[in-house]
């Protein structure tokens, strides 16, 4: 078999900075920007400083220089501007505290270092299994984001909206100081107490809305679940997990009948295969992507990267040997991948199709092998797949051969990631279904070494996940209408159980999308914005923001200039990650952690789960209910409340269930160890953790085909209801994609239009597998000026950057924003020479719904930081992280990337597409 000869042209692997570089031991004094190996450290600081000095001389926008401009911090605080930090008492408390990092979903183990009752520092825990002393630059420098542009004292709005009089805000949209007002935190809970009760005596439960966070404490969660469900009686509980892995979650249900991944980090080190889907594992996930390239570079195994980018991931491991190493660079072409390999699969390898396994295992296994065979040959969905067929056959042939030697071991096979961008699809559930497909035909699952491996992108939103944060789910891996299980949960929660009840019945058609939809549309009155940013959801201008601007909302928050103090009614200050009392995460491998912290906040602050009992007892007694029943809990000597007692909870009302970690309550009885100190001990515990044996040994590491078995254990196989895998063909066909894509385009664009009422179109999308828009080919090659103003001829993606992470924290951290300071729009240089832009313009990027603006970076010697990453002709990508690292402030703001995206979404995860909108790129002279 030839290596190369079917091997799409490989172009300079000049890229991050090597491992030294990106995952460390301790963050470096002064690191380094991590882009061109060409460029020095002494270079790179006097970009930075050079801008800086342009900045003051008023340097303007577009002009052709290497430095870049130094754009100041939300609040308008300069970068090495420091007066705008508070500070917490000083006092004794622990260093070296336990934690998981407060940024990605990988999850690794930090020892928070204090001095005088202050966060000073983070240093990676040696003893942690998933990152063994070793860390990114974020989880490193995230000790400087904690003391910056601080709110200390509740602040209401002083023309708020008030729904119960009919009253809108005029203010809306803005978050100077002339709009809010200063209160106690006396009053601002009674006002939230008085419009929130009064709002679901008027208008029902379902009229209050929450968007949460993966990045709240799993406690937090569970409240925040209780408190809208079990209090309220509202369904409309929205959370950003919806936008980030949720087509993970659903596909994991269809097909294996149960949400989360099946394995373990353990896994990495027993592949034959390692593939990413839609994933830049070293920009988002570099721990990972590294524990697979040192692998890689001892074991010899091959490496596919389905992304239309030419990532790091995919110059990494070429490095480390371009003869195994493969990259599909395809645009939404994903399912027909998966199926046309399945073609060779059945058609040229077939002692590497796992016949037993299909019969014995698993569901609907005919109508998809029938399907492959006939139509999905490489040369049949070539326009779709954008891959050579042969080159598509070679990376087959190496699927086959690693599917057989791990059958042939009993360890081993293919092991499969995807990350965010795999689920951001219009048909994002059946990405994940069409890939649990293909891995079980080849037999790549129910054994160590192998299966599907989705990674979150938040350190808790698996915690959301098993929570139940989300429309139409309870605790534990079950949907609402589970009477029985809501039965239980309504005992665990000490409500009565007509409420749970009550709320199945409710609907929030659209989930997050559709939540705001309904806004628009006067049904939802109210909303919760807890530790999640408004500025992650899609069609901002035309869809999220309207809606916030009508309904009266309570933000709790912990920076002054955040993004949703713009649409805030009450902003109540929040604690924040390190600075809380306790707390546990759950990251991608189902690991329970710890996040500890000096308990010992800003001053004038409250934790969140704090906030969620006093804010649900109150509203409980004024409800009707027993509110001191339900939230039980008591403030302790230190003023806060304890966490462990709510995770105790968590723990009892998990027994019976697929993720049971009731076996912590045997070690605690028998053994006279604390829950938090078995995690601690163990540096997290997998669920399910159901009897003691297991949670001695900390839990379980890998799901399915008996993996793990306890006695009483409610599945069989597999968590369906027949104890098999069920397969479902995913298909695509863009025959008649122009009549379909030119419905959807009417969301965002026709004022009345909307989505949730129109879910046939987003059904037929999704069963097409098409993009929610497409671009004006015709215009590809034009000069910037001479496309005309209604035809977008390029595809723009938004995604992330390794430097950062989500849009708050790391832009206030000096490190992490002097590596990476401004808006980017990565471009093919055939592309920015026929639009007639340099290296560096600063340019604007229109679709039909808004415009933001980056400076162009082509190709890996650009002078705009990072230049790492190459793209195909036709598309630009653009990170989603620095949306308000210009300034929050609308009259300021220019980076707002948001304001281009579609509010398409998958018509049963609700996840909207963020990688293939339609764009027009203008220069900004």
């Amino acid at each position: 078999m030839s290596k190369t000869s079917n091997r799409p042209p490989i172009d300079d692997h000049r890229h991050y900075g090597g491992k030294d570089a990106e995952v460390l031991a301790s963050a470096p004094p002064n690191p380094p920007a991590t882009g061109s190996r060409r460029r020095t450290f002494l270079k790179g600081l006097a970009v930075v400083a050079g801008g800086a000095v342009a900045a003051c001389k008023g340097k303007k926008k577009g002009d052709d220089k290497p430095a870049t401009e130094s754009p100041e911090l939300p609040g308008e605080h300069p970068i090495t501007t420091s007066g705008d930090t508070v500070a917490p008492p000083e006092k004794d408390v622990p260093n070296d505290i336990l934690a998981q990092c407060p940024y990605c979903g990988v999850g690794c183990g930090t020892l928070i270092q204090t001095e005088k009752g202050r966060i000073v520092g983070m240093k990676p825990d040696v003893k942690h299994p998933t990152n063994k002393g070793l860390q990114c630059i974020k989880g490193l420098a995230s000790a400087e984001a904690i003391y910056v542009d601080r709110l200390t004292k509740p602040l209401v709005r002083k023309d708020m909206t008030d729904p119960l009089k009919g009253i809108a805000s005029q203010s809306k949209g803005r978050f100077d100081e002339d709009v809010f007002r200063e209160a106690t935190w006396e009053e601002a809970e009674e006002i939230v107490v008085a419009q929130i009760a009064g709002i679901v005596d008027k208008f029902g439960g379902n009229a209050v809305g929450l968007y949460g966070s993966g990045q709240l404490p799993v406690e937090g969660q569970w409240l925040e679940n209780l408190f809208m469900k079990g209090v309220l009686g509202s369904n409309t509980i929205e959370a950003n997990a919806r936008m980030c892995m949720t087509s993970a979650v659903t596909g994991y249900f269809k097909s294996l009948g149960s949400d989360t991944p099946p394995t373990s980090y353990e896994d990495i080190e027993l592949a034959d295969m390692v593939t990413h889907w839609g994933h830049n594992a070293r920009g988002a996930h570099p721990i990972i992507f590294w524990r697979i390239a040192d692998y890689k570079q001892r074991s010899k195994i091959p490496t596919l990267v389905v992304d239309p980018r030419r990532t790091g991931t995919v110059q990494g491991y070429e490095e480390i040997d371009v003869s195994n190493s493969y990259h599909f660079s395809t645009i939404n072409g994903d399912i027909a991948i998966h199926n046309a390999i399945a073609h060779v699969l059945l058609t040229e390898h077939e002692d590497a199709v796992h016949w037993e396994f299909l019969k014995n295992f698993t569901t609907g296994w005919e109508p998809y092998v029938q399907a492959c065979r006939d139509r999905y040959a490489p040369e049949q969905v070539q326009d779709i797949t954008m891959i050579e067929p042969a080159y598509l056959r070679e990376v087959a042939a190496r699927w086959a051969e690693a599917s057989i030697k791990g059958r042939k071991r009993g360890t081993g096979g293919v092991l499969s990631f995807w990350g965010i961008g795999y689920n951001q699809h219009l048909h994002g559930q059946n990405n994940t279904v069409s890939l649990i497909n293909l891995m079980a035909l080849s037999g790549n699952i129910g054994r160590p070494g192998c299966g599907p491996f989705s990674m979150t992108g938040q350190p808790n939103a698996m915690g959301e996940r098993l929570t139940g944060g989300l429309t139409g789910r309870l605790p534990f891996n079950q949907g609402i209408n589970n009477e029985a299980w809501r039965q239980h949960i309504s005992d665990s929660w000490r409500i009565p159980p007509e409420r749970l009840t009550a709320v199945s019945g409710l609907q929030n058609p659209g989930y997050a999308v559709g939540m705001m939809e309904r806004a628009l549309k006067d049904e939802v009155k109210a909303m919760f914005l807890i530790y999640a940013t408004h500025i992650d959801l899609p069609d901002l201008n035309t869809l999220v923001r309207p809606a916030l601007t009508k309904t009266f909302n309570v933000v709790q928050e912990i920076y002054r200039h955040a993004p949703n103090n713009l649409y805030a009614d009450v902003i109540l200050p929040a604690a924040t990650w390190g600075e809380w009392v306790s707390g546990t995460y759950i990251q991608s491998e189902r690991r329970v952690y710890v996040t500890d912290g000096t308990a010992n906040p800003i001053p004038g602050t409250m934790p969140d789960i704090d906030m969620v009992i006093d804010k649900g007892r109150a509203i409980a007694n004024r409800l009707g209910l027993d509110g001191d029943a339900i939230f039980p809990y008591q403030r302790k000597d230190n003023g806060f409340y304890d966490p462990e007692e709510i995770f105790r909870d968590i723990v009892r009302a998990s027994k019976g269930s697929d993720a049971d970690l009731s076996g912590m309550l045997e070690v605690e009885e028998r053994d006279g160890v604390g829950l938090y100190d078995q995690i601690r001990n163990h540096r997290g515990i997998q669920w399910p953790a159901p009897t003691y044996e297991i949670a001695k040994q900390g839990g379980t590491k890998r799901r399915y085909m008996e993996q793990e078995h306890w006695d009483g254990k409610p599945y069989g196989a597999f968590r369906t209801g027949d104890h098999k895998l069920h397969i479902h063909l995913c298909e695509q066909d863009y025959s008649d994609r122009e009549q379909i894509i030119a419905e959807l385009a009417r969301a965002g664009t026709e004022e009345g239009f909307y989505l949730i009422d129109n879910m046939h179109l987003l059904e037929a999308a999704r069963d097409k597998g098409l993009t929610p828009e497409l671009p004006d080919f015709a215009f590809l090659g034009k000069r910037w000026d001479q496309v005309p103003k209604d035809k977008y001829p390029f595809w723009v993606g938004l995604g992330v950057v390794y430097e950062h992470f989500h849009t708050s924290k790391t832009i206030r951290s000096g490190t992490t924003r002097r590596l990476v300071p401004e808006m980017y729009l990565e471009m093919h240089p055939d592309d920015a020479k026929e639009l007639g832009i340099a290296d560096g313009d600063w340019v604007r990027v229109i679709t039909r719904r808004g415009e933001y603006e980056a400076r162009a970076s082509i190709g890996l010697d650009s002078k705009v930081k990072p230049a790492r990453n190459t793209v195909p002709k036709g598309y630009t990508f653009s990170p989603w992280n620095l949306s308000v690292a210009d300034s929050a402030d609308p009259a300021k703001n220019r980076w707002l990337v948001n304001a281009v995206s579609h509010r398409a979404f998958d018509p049963v995860s609700g996840q909207a597409d963020f990688k293939k909108l339609a764009a027009r790129i203008e220069k900004i002279s």
